[in-house]
């Protein structure tokens, strides 16, 4: 790993910076999505 590399990190490193907050907010919407009936999930596409 070069010096540059060891500073800023890898490509994929900084892209999972990025990343890694949105997954977690996908996440965190995983327990209520979960909890809803098929019907109930269906009537929330229009939300979508």
């Amino acid at each position: 790993m070069n010096l540059v590399q060891k500073i800023f990190g890898t490509h994929s490193e900084r892209e999972l910076k990025i990343i890694n907050p949105i997954v977690d907010k996908i996440e965190s919407l995983r327990p209520t999505m979960v909890a809803l009936t098929d019907e109930e999930l269906k009537n929330n596409t229009k939300l979508f």
